[in-house]
C-alpha cells in the first residue's frame, strides 16, 4: 500500500523540491527538516469540504513558494482527484481561468496519468469560479452547495433509521425563547444494539437544520439559539458519541429538558 512516507528523497532533490503539500485522510509519519510542509486533512468523498479554509490556505502556500523561486510538490493518495482539485483551483486563481480551462492544462502535463476528481470536487470548484475565486459564505449558491453536502454525509455515514412523517408532529423549543428548533421528524433514530433502539431522553440527535449555520465555518461547535444565544448542544460533522455507545456522523446533539 502507497504511504506519503514512501516519496522518495533523491527525486524530491533531484527535482529540487522544497515544499510539501500533502492532501490525505492520515498525516504522513516522515518530515524532512529540510523541507517545508503543509498538512490538508481530506478524505476523497463527494462530501468533504475542500472550498470553504483549504482552498485559500493552499492557494497562500503555493503561491508563496512559487514567488519565492522554489519548487512544490502538491500530492495526495494516488494524484487523481484530491492533488488535482487544490492544483487546478491554483491555477484557475492565478490565471482567471475556469474549472475545465485549469483541469485541460493539467491533463496536458500529465498525460501519462488521469485527473480526475470526484463529483463533489468538481462543483467545488465550479462555484469558486462562479464566486470569483473567493469564499462568500452569504453567497446563496454556497448554502445550497453546504446543505447538498450535509444531505451526502447523511445518506453515507448515518447508523440511524428514518421516521415516517407523523401527523401528531411533535416541536421541540428553545426554553427561554420558545422558538421552534426541530420537530420530531427531524430526529436521527438510531440503534442501540442489534436488538433494541437507543431510548436516551436526555441527548437527541437531529439531522442537519438549515439554521445552523455555524456549519459553514467549523466542522465542530456548539448549537447556539439564533434568538437568545444560549447554548443548546453541539454538532461535529466527525461525529459523536452517543451515551449508548453508538457512534453518530455527522451529529447534531441537543440537550433536552422535558416540561410537563
Amino acid at each position: 500500500m502507497f504511504t506519503a512516507d514512501k516519496i522518495d528523497d533523491n527525486e524530491l532533490n533531484n527535482n529540487k523540491i522544497t515544499h510539501i503539500l500533502t492532501i490525505l485522510d492520515y498525516k504522513p509519519n516522515y518530515i524532512d527538516n529540510n523541507r517545508t510542509y503543509l498538512y490538508i486533512y481530506a478524505e476523497d468523498l463527494q462530501s468533504t469540504d475542500l472550498l470553504t479554509n483549504d482552498f485559500e490556505k493552499c492557494f497562500q502556500f503555493i503561491d508563496n513558494t512559487i514567488e519565492q523561486g522554489h519548487q512544490i510538490l502538491i500530492h495526495c493518495q494516488s494524484g487523481i482527484s484530491r492533488s488535482a482539485t487544490i492544483t487546478a483551483m491554483y491555477l484557475m486563481r492565478k490565471y482567471s481561468l475556469t474549472r475545465e480551462q485549469a483541469i485541460e492544462r493539467l491533463i496536458e502535463k500529465r498525460h501519462n496519468w488521469m485527473i480526475m476528481p470526484n463529483d463533489g470536487f468538481l462543483k467545488q470548484l465550479d462555484l469558486f469560479y462562479q464566486m470569483n475565486y473567493k469564499i462568500d459564505k452569504e453567497n446563496q449558491l454556497y448554502q445550497e452547495f453546504q446543505c447538498k453536502r450535509f444531505d451526502l454525509i447523511e445518506q453515507k455515514t448515518s447508523t440511524s433509521k428514518f421516521i415516517l412523517n407523523d401527523e401528531n408532529e411533535k416541536e421541540y423549543k428553545c426554553r427561554n425563547f420558545h422558538w421552534k428548533l426541530f420537530t420530531n421528524n427531524d430526529i436521527q433514530i438510531h440503534e442501540e444494539n442489534s436488538i433494541n433502539i437507543c431510548d436516551n431522553k436526555t441527548k437527541i440527535f437531529t439531522y442537519f437544520l438549515d439554521w445552523i449555520d455555524d456549519i459553514f465555518d467549523n466542522s465542530f461547535g456548539k448549537i447556539i439559539c439564533p434568538n437568545c444565544k444560549i447554548i443548546l448542544g453541539e454538532y461535529s460533522l466527525h461525529g459523536i458519541q452517543c451515551n449508548c455507545h453508538q457512534w453518530i456522523k455527522p451529529a447534531f446533539v441537543f440537550q433536552c429538558q422535558f416540561i410537563e
